[in-house]
């Protein structure tokens, strides 16, 4: 570890998971996360609440114990810029060199006046400070030092333009932050397309997976193909998926996936929304019919459709049926055609290798 005056360097990350946010901000930086403690650093995860503070924990508790603890800044994640003067007190307690932040709430203006906090509790050191931001719909040029986009499309958004030199651009699936499970290599090849992953997300509250498995089990065509639905661990109707499986043998539910590579693998065509689930689907080169369910996912819904990489059905929220019957349709020509398959796979060798979390890692500890 780097060493300050007899203290160590941490590494913090800031991130939040509730149900209004779901769960896929908080896990891509435990990914990262992971990576900075194998390059023998200390991180402290720093929430707003108590219910982030539970999740964070769980999903740590059997993997990381060294290098790691979870503050609670006792704040409201909606409105970050509250907290800045307990964060700076916290910057200055943990000694902290660098962090990353990862959430739409946090703006300019959050940065601007954390910056403005840490000047106070340490006049002089608001430079030593290294502010990393994550996000993938900023829309104004943020003050921080490193930003990072890891989506296919970000090299188009002209970022080099925004901050011309003074901020370290990480962008695109270079830096995907995926787990080390998927640097691995697996056999997704098949003789006959058998199984279909099916996936909403960590935090489907709409009942979308419900929707789509029970649109498939109308089509006798799709009789023959076994369905494995990934449940978030927010998802509010698991009862009503447990009621369909029971009836359907050919519906699979998964939960608490530890190993979705290895499941993904498994798979021979995948219906999922436009989340970081895509980036990981790319990565394993699973042909996937994807849709959107929130505004941070179209440019990646539409980014696959326009350059072939995956078959794009359409957003949810603008006709749901519509998109449901599309996403249905779209399956059954998709297993029936090993050609097109065999196409989908080859597009999407070499995109991305599933090492983004270390390389940023990497960027934060240096």
């Amino acid at each position: 570890m780097i060493c300050y005056e007899g203290i160590y360097e941490v590494i913090g990350i800031r991130a939040d998971a509730n149900k209004t946010i779901a769960t896929g901000h908080v896990m891509r930086c435990m990914t990262i996360a992971r990576e900075i403690i194998n390059l023998g650093e200390q991180v402290v995860f720093i929430v707003a609440d108590k219910e982030s503070e539970t999740f964070v924990n769980d999903i740590f508790k059997d993997d990381i114990k060294d290098g790691f603890e979870c503050t609670v800044l006792n704040s409201t994640w909606s409105l970050p810029v509250e907290e800045v003067d307990k964060f700076a007190s916290l910057i200055k307690e943990k000694n902290i060199r660098s962090i990353l932040f990862d959430s739409y709430s946090f703006d300019a203006d959050y940065f601007f006046k954390l910056k403005e906090a840490i000047e106070r509790q340490m006049p002089g050191k608001k430079e030593d400070i290294i502010l990393a931001c994550m996000n993938d719909v900023a829309a104004e040029k943020y003050p921080v030092d490193i930003f990072i986009n890891y989506n296919a499309y970000a090299t188009t958004l002209g970022y080099d333009d925004i901050y011309t030199g003074e901020t370290r651009l990480l962008l695109g699936l270079n830096y995907a932050p995926l787990r080390e499970q998927f640097t691995r290599i697996y056999n997704s090849e098949h003789d006959m397309p058998e199984n279909v992953l099916v996936a909403a997300g960590g935090g489907d509250v709409t009942g979308i997976l419900l929707d789509i498995l029970e649109e498939a089990q109308k089509e006798p065509e799709l009789a023959r193909i076994d369905f494995h639905a990934v449940v978030g661990s927010m998802t509010d109707y698991q009862d009503d998926l447990m009621r369909l499986a029971w009836c359907c043998e050919n519906i699979f539910l998964h939960r608490n996936v530890t190993d979705m590579a290895k499941l993904m693998s498994q798979c021979d065509a995948a219906i999922s929304a436009a989340g970081t689930m895509l980036t990981e689907l790319c990565c394993m080169k699973v042909p996937t019919i994807e849709y959107a369910i929130a505004d941070n996912q179209l440019m990646n819904a539409e980014y696959y459709k326009e350059h072939g990489l995956m078959i794009g059905a359409g957003d949810m929220r603008s006709d749901r049926s519509v998109v449901v019957k599309r996403i249905v349709r779209e399956l059954k020509e998709l297993v029936s055609d090993r050609k097109r398959l065999a196409t989908m796979r080859r597009s999407l060798e070499g995109i991305c290798d599933g090492r983004g979390a270390k390389r940023i890692a990497q960027e934060l500890c240096s």
